[in-house]
């Protein structure tokens, strides 16, 4: 069935219903209030709806290209961010099927650069995520060379992943998602195939599925006709903020909201490509931990349940491009989102569409998840124990308990109130359980679902405090010094080439930066309580030690 393109809404609504009269399908689906908020001059979004006995609506409001004014529709091409991972693990499953690889091979069979950290990483961790590798772009963002800092490459990236002497855990032992599991995963295609990862997945994927506007973003240089420029918000308009790298596989696909459809169609019906149903079942197969326990994530493809309904989902954010493509596979419908917008959430708009076009059986969840809300409602429990900062051991994660107007709160990136249940156990909205354990009746932890989480001491200001951690830090695994120095009643981080971060206390040896949206150092002392180097805590990076010299 061919599509239904549409560059206005209006337009839209009367081309569905014409090929309604024709095809007697469906009435076109009006999107209307998923856009909204979008204004026509501006970045914006193009959206699309696949669904059974109608034909594909793609709606598109905003600009491409402020400089000229050009609107976006719906050939506009707009990179995906990490919603690419999917088509680098299909091109690795390809090669498995080929029998030229298998998901249980060590990596360092086909990146020997890799060191061996005495237990395997193989293919399936990185695919699953569960390798213990660091984020790529953090460790780049401690080096002051951060994504927008400096031009990247895949021997780069495998330059920084072969110097990690640590994991971040033992493989298989944890979901921890990071972007260098993927970008060794395009690499390791290449290196088996011997050709790049754009030849091959064209040849294997996009010619025969019809995806002829899809590429790899393999030199950010290269022009590509059509493609809308990504944009972020100010206060007074808008910037450009394009990813300028040379990194792919973990992201660094361009493509058209046209051939997202066209994929999930084939991940719908997977028989049109010889191979095709293998490989279609091996993406959506959950992963597994060592000790069994089942991942809602599976090659490339998030496969976590939506309000009851099975949902076969990932999302993409790169620079200003923000992205969503969700199948709801027993509904039989897909959608997909690309923005060029980086103040739109995609997942929220994509989710809005959801509603529109599967209005049936959201209503129950609803009403349950209401209920569940009205069921948290405050105590007259003593809370005084209870607030504090409390930091996984493990993860580094910090956890603000507070308790206002008789209301005890728990925030970690958003706030939840808690109910008392008695025993020192409280429950959120979301029916997530807190235990406390207390020591003189104050709280010394707490475990969440995320683990156990240790009370920390307050943090330290006084001028003799912050002068002891003053000085210069290496990092072997990152080959880099950074200095701290003491400014004014405070402390500052400063990177090469000048580059500062501004550090708050947060608790007793420990201070936050806001570096790769929030870097923990937490320093370390010896038995004479003398500083000898200090820990980064960063998005996707455990514990990386920078040794005080």
């Amino acid at each position: 069935m061919r599509p239904v393109i549409c560059i206005t809404l209006a337009a839209c609504l009367l081309t569905g219903l014409a090929s309604t009269a024709v095809a007697q399908s469906r009435v076109a689906i009006d999107l209307e209030p998923a856009f909204a908020t979008i204004a026509q001059t501006g970045p914006g979004c193009v959206a699309g709806v696949r669904s059974p006995g109608a034909p594909d609506q793609i709606v598109a409001r905003g600009q491409s290209d402020l400089e000229h004014a050009d609107p976006l529709t719906a050939d506009s091409i707009i990179e995906t961010g990490s919603l690419a991972k999917q088509f680098t693990a299909a091109a690795i499953m390809l090669l498995v099927e080929d029998g030229k690889a298998s998901l249980d091979d060590d990596i360092r069979r086909y990146l020997p650069e890799m060191p061996d950290y005495g237990v395997p990483i193989t293919l399936r961790h990185l695919l699953n995520h569960t390798s213990g590798l660091r984020e790529q772009w953090s460790l780049l963002a401690l080096t002051g060379n951060g994504p927008g800092a400096q031009v990247h490459s895949m021997p780069l990236i495998l330059e920084l992943a072969s110097r990690q002497k640590e994991l971040n855990f033992k493989p298989g032992d944890e979901f921890f998602y990071t972007n260098t599991n993927y970008a060794l995963a395009a690499m390791i295609v290449e290196r088996i195939s011997g050709v790049s990862l754009q030849q091959f997945t064209d040849e294997r994927l996009f010619q025969p599925l019809g995806m002829s506007h899809t590429r790899w973003r393999e030199d950010f240089r290269t022009v590509v006709p059509g493609r809308a420029t990504a944009y972020a918000p100010t206060e007074t308009g808008f910037i450009a903020n394009m990813p300028f790298t040379n990194v792919y596989g973990n992201g660094g696909m361009l493509t058209t909201v046209g051939d997202l459809l066209r994929w999930n169609a084939f991940l719908d019906q997977p028989s049109v490509l010889a191979g095709g149903t293998a490989l279609a079942a091996a993406l959506q197969v959950p992963g597994r931990l060592n000790d069994g326990k089942p991942l809602v994530y599976g090659l490339g493809l998030e496969l976590a349940p939506d309000q009851g309904r099975r949902l076969v989902a990932h999302s993409g954010s790169t620079g200003g491009y923000k992205t969503w493509l969700a199948r709801y596979p027993d509904q039989g419908v897909s959608i997909a989102v690309l923005c060029n917008n980086g103040g739109i959430n995609p997942i929220a708009m994509g989710e809005q569409i959801a509603e529109l076009v599967l209005p049936a059986g959201r209503t129950a969840s609803s009403a349950e998840g209401a209920a569940a809300t009205a069921a948290v409602q405050t105590s007259n429990v003593d809370l005084t124990p209870y607030p504090g900062l409390f930091r996984n051991p493990v993860t580094g994660a910090l956890v603000q308990v507070e308790a206002v107007n008789g209301q005890l709160t728990l925030k970690q990136g958003g706030v939840r109130a808690l109910a008392a249940l008695g025993e020192d156990r409280f429950q959120a909205p979301d029916g997530e359980q807190v235990r406390f354990a207390r020591t003189n009746a104050k709280a010394t932890e707490l475990n969440l679902s995320q683990g156990r989480f240790v009370a920390v001491p307050p943090a330290a200001s006084d001028p003799a405090a912050l002068s002891a951690l003053v000085g210069t830090y290496y990092s072997p695994e990152l080959d880099t010094r950074i200095s701290l120095i003491q400014r004014g009643d405070g402390l500052v981080v400063r990177q090469p080439f000048a580059v500062e971060w501004p550090l708050s206390p947060s608790f007793a040896d420990g201070f936050t930066a806001r570096l790769r949206g929030s870097t923990t150092f937490v320093f370390e002392r010896d038995a004479d309580g003398d500083v000898t180097g200090v820990r980064a805590w960063a998005n996707g990076v455990r514990g990386l030690l920078f040794s005080k010299q």
